[in-house]
């Protein structure tokens, strides 16, 4: 949930690192930040907010109230991880907890710019591709350009190293505003609490059974925080953590929550509704938008998403600075083939790959709609592939809700005559 936030999340995981910084280095690298961090917030009160006036008075209590209880918690869950059978369990997967943060963090790397913000994304993108494809190297370059080409071209000799922590090289930097790095502060970690989906779902469930008696309209937001701020907090930093704790949600707090969110919605539509800014931490995500708006425009590609411009931006870099300029036009072309399809913006995903026996285009749908309509439109698909991409030798189509691909095959375009 991103226009809410348990506040103490950032709180738990600067303390952790603290405490941290007294271990000796063979004892940190055993140690998960997320599970420790998890452990903690596990056994402390959750503080929930969704303006930036709630978001000031729960650090502030938090501070004022918890700081004792948040040293505890997290020196428990130091003893505690490296006693936990089950810490060598599958990681949730990346989608699932990845956000904007995150993928900034990538970026803020792959430019070496380490104080990047996501409005500047569209900009340092655009020079590191000039920077790379000057030949020679460094011919005509400003000495400020030097540097920043070397800096390029050693994260891309780096890149298959081992990493380092990302709390290691972000203690390093001097970002240029607190709401910045708590923004990037919460890339440091992987975990989630699971009760937000459970919640959001049962506020949204309610409000549709009680939309007649409620004196007033209250938002999504402000219900789900009044209601996790009275349920126990339940993160979890692994697939089998999620689906224990979900499990024990559904058998153990199912009634508490409902009752909980119907007290909630009764309590704030008596509320009178005042005016109140966001989360200070939402405004970076409104940046986000932007860049990747921005980014679509430049390349002329509407796939272009949050989630896959690092990887996007690092393969361009990659190809830029082997001289494979090509791949200016397969982006283009991949965005015809995308325009074509009617799909909106951020709908689907589109690559190309070569194989031995051909090209391959692959789609991922990240919703039911996009897959549904390009399911039932194969041919279609097939021929602004074929007019495009003539060499292509099938088609794979995935959704976000399957495990498989559904594949449009050279000789089923054959049969159906757009070869």
């Amino acid at each position: 949930m991103t226009s809410l936030k348990n506040v103490l999340e950032e709180i738990v995981v600067v303390e952790v690192q603290e405490q941290l910084k007294h271990l000796s280095q063979t004892a940190r690298e055993a140690i998960n930040l997320s599970e420790v961090a998890a452990f903690a917030l596990n056994r402390l009160p959750a503080l929930y907010a969704s303006t930036s006036r709630g978001w000031l008075q729960q650090r502030k209590r938090a501070h004022n109230e918890l700081q004792q209880q948040i040293v505890s918690a997290v020196q428990q869950g130091l003893l505690g991880v490296k006693r936990d059978p089950l810490r060598k369990s599958t990681k949730i997967a990346a989608s699932k907890v990845e956000t904007p943060a995150h993928i900034l963090t990538k970026l803020q790397k792959l430019f070496s710019k380490p104080t990047l913000q996501w409005h500047q994304v569209p900009q340092f993108f655009q020079e590191a591709l000039t920077l790379v494809s000057h030949t020679p190297e460094y011919v005509s370059l400003s000495v400020n350009d030097r540097n920043r080409l070397r800096d390029i071209k050693g994260y891309l000799q780096r890149k298959d190293a081992p990493q380092h922590g990302l709390r290691d090289w972000q203690n390093n930097v001097e970002l240029p505003n607190p709401e910045l790095n708590s923004y990037i502060l919460s890339a440091s970690y992987f975990l989630t609490n699971v009760l937000e989906d459970l919640a959001k779902q049962e506020v949204k469930n309610q409000l549709i059974h009680m939309a007649n008696v409620l004196p007033r309209k209250v938002g999504v937001d402000d219900v789900c925080a009044y209601v996790l701020n009275r349920l126990p907090a339940l993160y979890a930093t692994t697939e089998q953590g999620v689906i224990w704790q979900t499990q024990k949600a559904k058998e153990q707090l199912s009634s508490q929550i409902e009752s909980t969110v119907i007290q909630s919605l009764m309590t704030l539509g008596k509320t009178p509704r005042r005016l109140a800014d966001p989360i200070p931490l939402l405004k970076f995500e409104g940046d986000c938008e932007q860049a990747i708006s921005e980014l679509r425009l430049i390349f002329q590609r509407e796939d272009i998403t949050w989630q896959n411009i690092a990887t996007l931006a690092e393969y361009a870099i990659e190809h830029e600075r082997q001289g494979m300029t090509y791949w200016r036009q397969q982006w283009r072309m991949l965005g015809q083939i995308y325009s074509e399809m009617y799909l909106k913006p951020g709908d689907a995903e589109l690559s190309l790959s070569h194989t031995a026996d051909g090209e391959i285009l692959t789609v991922r749908a990240h919703t039911k709609e996009a897959f549904g309509w390009l399911a039932d439109n194969p041919k279609n698909l097939g021929i602004s592939t074929l007019r495009l991409f003539p060499a292509v030798a099938e088609i794979e189509l995935y959704g976000f809700f399957l495990d498989f691909s559904i594949n449009y095959t050279r000789e089923e375009m054959a049969a159906d005559g757009i070869i």
